[in-house]
């Protein structure tokens, strides 16, 4: 995305060996200098001149993620998927806590609808806490409260990516959620009825798929700087059964606890299965398969989850925002 300020619309490499070599060699710097320049100048005053028409789409796009919080508060009341199934694309995602994935709008109706049957909610609430803005997706991030009459209480995050329309309308390509803490019983949680989703591993750029297999490494060698190296400065990632955590330097801390636990990861597989090219990076969306095993012990873990990779001024892939979350076996 181009914002206020910056002058990143566009790439442009030329090799100094290839200038020094030319025949003309200090005309063609001068030229080059002059053209670089040019382009420059005239990225910044066209994406002044876009400024108001940008800053007016993206308060149509948070008024429109508002109301559509505002619809999924009253499909979980009423117990209707009617009222938010117009929302979804036709082959949607769904990522749901302790749930495998779910994909098409037909059987994430099949699993609201086996939800909302369960549940009689008493309270709802849904906070907007970050939105990013790209050409064509719009990612989505928040935070949540249910109260059901039953008196269990599920505070948790979301994370969605909507495909944007050149009309500003948003449809909704993936849903995620997960908790803020470990439920004792998720069992209520997870719906056996949905079918099976049909998906397969995808080849994805190469760039993508050598920082998948560093984050495989780091996680295998449980070096909490190498691990929160991996993020952006300024990330933001959504863990199971955790609170967000933001910053590199609180991932830092995050991963401290979290390999204080005395497991050996003995082998990690991450799937993905769809990837998105934005405006300067990718989204991926991923399955992972985790064995791991302690002193007289072993087991496997696995999930879902979306990250965000964000192109940096160095060039370098980081994670931006992600989500993961886990899949309960009964």
């Amino acid at each position: 995305m181009c914002r206020r300020g910056e002058a990143r619309c566009f790439s442009y490499f030329v090799s100094e060996n290839e200038i020094d070599t030319h025949p003309n060699h200090l005309v063609m710097k001068s030229y080059l200098y002059c053209a670089v320049l040019a382009v420059v100048l005239a990225s910044c005053i066209d994406t002044e001149s876009r400024l108001p028409e940008e800053e007016g789409a993206n308060v149509l796009i948070e008024e429109q993620l508002l109301q559509n919080s505002q619809k999924m508060i009253e499909a979980a009341k009423t117990k209707s998927f009617a009222k938010i199934s117009n929302l979804y694309d036709k082959e949607a995602m769904l990522m749901a806590e302790y749930n495998p994935l779910i994909t098409t709008r037909d059987n994430i109706k099949v699993y609201y609808e086996e939800i909302f049957g369960r549940e009689d909610v008493k309270t709802y609430t849904r906070a907007l806490i970050d939105t990013l803005v790209f050409e064509d997706r719009v990612i989505e991030i928040g935070l949540f409260t249910k109260v059901l009459d039953s008196s269990d209480v599920y505070r948790g995050k979301y994370f969605n990516v909507w495909k944007r329309d050149s009309a500003q309308h948003l449809t909704l390509l993936a849903e995620a959620f997960g908790y803020l803490h470990q439920v004792e019983a998720p069992s209520p949680l997870v719906v056996h009825s949905v079918a099976k989703a049909e998906v397969e591993a995808i080849t994805i750029p190469w760039e993508l798929e050598a920082y998948n297999a560093l984050n495989e490494t780091n996680v295998i060698d449980r070096i909490p700087e190498k691990s929160a190296n991996a993020y952006s400065v300024d990330a933001m990632y959504l863990p199971f059964a955790d609170t967000i955590q933001s910053g590199r330097s609180v991932l830092v801390q995050h991963y401290q606890d979290y390999y204080r636990h005395p497991a050996k990861i003995d082998s990690i597989q991450v799937i993905p299965f769809a990837v998105d090219t934005v405006d300067n990076g990718y989204i991926r969306y991923a399955g992972f398969y985790v064995d791991w095993s302690v002193p007289g012990f072993s087991g496997s873990t696995a999930g879902t989850g979306i990250s965000y990779w964000r192109r940096e001024e160095d060039r370098s892939l980081r994670i931006h925002r992600q989500i993961g979350l886990h899949i309960h076996r009964e």
